[in-house]
């Protein structure tokens, strides 16, 4: 999970986990590691000082045959910091040093003893367990030692780490410097990438700093959105070029089939011939759509809009019903505006009864325009593909010679873009669709080229 995560992170991140990662645990490693071998080898030292000190004391006690001979032993060890008494034999727990010379067994588990005394948590103070010892076949001797305040393992890791850290942190922070300085020419030219590709007429081109693979990648760029661009406009000119001159020979056929004597062959000719000039217009419309002039943005009352709208269709008998605030202005490009809502409005009406158009302001202050019918509907994998153009929904919403070939839907999305605002399909209950075209408030800029 956490792999996936790095995977999915951006490129700065990675660059400085990558670079910081290694270096920390390196460090905390080798922090951990030398204050656990320094803390062992004082106790050690330690421990080892006192069993040698232990073995002096068993011989001076041994050789020692008058009470003030062994007085003399036991002071001169209280002099090196053992206290020593003779006491009875406890059941268990002793220290055999019996032996004239101690062994090399004897004394290392002498020093085991002693270490294990000196292991206690920082602030510890209860009192530590005595040590007995014994002498000969029948003395024994407890021996009270004071080790030194060692901190415990836990503490010096601490500080260790405390004190590693001050010298890493410099490291990171020049991590995280360079990290930052090497990826913001990408950074940059991942955001230009995304602006123009939000402003399908920006022919801003791509500006790429930095390494050499980032401006050869803007640079190729660059010569692929010429080829593209250039691809288009030659699509653009050869389909508005077929547009025209189709426009002659559906005149002819028009004049031929309006001399014809038999009507109800005349009528569906002229319907066929009126459905195919409509789908050329809608063409060319959809190909004009950014080429026929800018329309600056101002200052429309979008409630007085949307009642005019709804009175141009009354008197072509589509109801439109308006509900809404009584006044609500928004700075927008008004003609495109209502281009976007007239091809909603004729899209709802091919396969509803009843349409209404609602004019709200949600939370974030950006307008909010529904366009609400009672058809079919549409499916989940229909409302994605409805706004590509030339694409035709669910034979249920296409019917008749008013179904359109497809362009209403992506036009109207192209000019909620260029407002900087979305266009999204919605069910409506308990049946129907909802257009909902949402717009800032506010549109600085001309950024769209419509058609009158």
């Amino acid at each position: 999970m956490m792999l996936r995560r790095l995977g999915l992170a951006s490129i700065r991140q990675q660059i400085f986990l990558l670079a910081v990662l290694p270096i920390f645990l390196l460090a905390a490693f080798a922090a951990i590691r030398a204050s656990l071998r320094e803390t062992d080898h004082a106790r050690v030292e330690w421990a080892s000082y006192v069993a040698s000190n232990i073995a002096i004391l068993a011989e001076r006690f041994r050789a020692a045959s008058t009470p003030g001979e062994l007085d003399t032993a036991l002071s001169l060890a209280a002099e090196s910091g053992i206290s020593a008494e003779v006491t009875m034999p406890p059941a268990d727990n002793i220290v055999d040093l019996r032996t004239r010379t101690m062994d090399e067994p004897t004394y290392r588990l002498l020093v085991a003893r002693l270490i294990a005394l000196t292991d206690r948590t920082s602030g510890d103070k209860a009192p530590l367990a005595d040590l007995v010892a014994r002498m000969d076949d029948n003395r024994f001797l407890r021996l009270r030692l004071q080790p030194l305040d060692f901190p415990s393992r836990r503490d010096e890791v601490l500080r260790s780490l405390g004190m590693t850290l001050l010298v890493v942190l410099p490291v990171l922070l020049l991590s995280y410097y360079l990290s930052h300085r090497l990826t913001r020419p990408l950074t940059d030219f991942a955001a230009a990438a995304r602006r123009i590709s939000l402003d399908e007429a920006s022919q801003e081109p791509f500006r790429a700093e930095g390494a050499v693979e980032i401006r050869s990648l803007g640079e190729s760029l660059n010569v692929m959105r010429a080829r593209i661009t250039r691809m288009i406009d030659e699509r653009t000119s050869l389909l508005r070029s077929v547009g025209h001159d189709l426009r002659t020979p559906l005149t002819r056929l028009r004049m031929r089939a309006e001399r014809c004597t038999d009507v109800e062959l005349q009528r569906s000719m002229l319907q066929d011939i009126t459905t195919l000039a409509a789908m050329i217009d809608e063409s060319m419309r959809y190909l004009n759509n950014k080429e026929t002039g800018l329309e600056a943005p101002r200052r429309v009352d979008l409630s007085s809009l949307l009642h005019t709208i709804a009175a141009d269709y009354a008197d072509t008998s589509i109801p439109v019903s308006v509900a809404g605030p009584r006044r609500l202005v928004c700075q927008c490009m008004p003609r495109a505006v209502t281009r976007a809502l007239c091809n909603l409005i004729d899209n709802a009406s091919r396969y509803g009864t009843t349409i209404e158009l609602v004019l709200a302001e949600d939370e974030t202050g950006n307008i909010v325009i529904e366009v609400r019918d009672d058809g079919p509907g549409l499916s989940d994998a229909m409302k994605k593909r409805a706004l590509e153009p030339f694409f035709k929904g669910d034979p249920a919403r296409a019917v008749g010679p008013r179904s359109g070939i497809g362009l209403g839907l992506p036009i109207a999305n192209g000019i909620a873009r260029a407002h900087g605002g979305t266009l999204r399909l919605l069910d409506r209950e308990p049946h129907g669709l909802i257009a909902r075209l949402v717009l800032p408030p506010n549109l600085e800029a001309p950024v769209l080229k419509t058609s009158e």
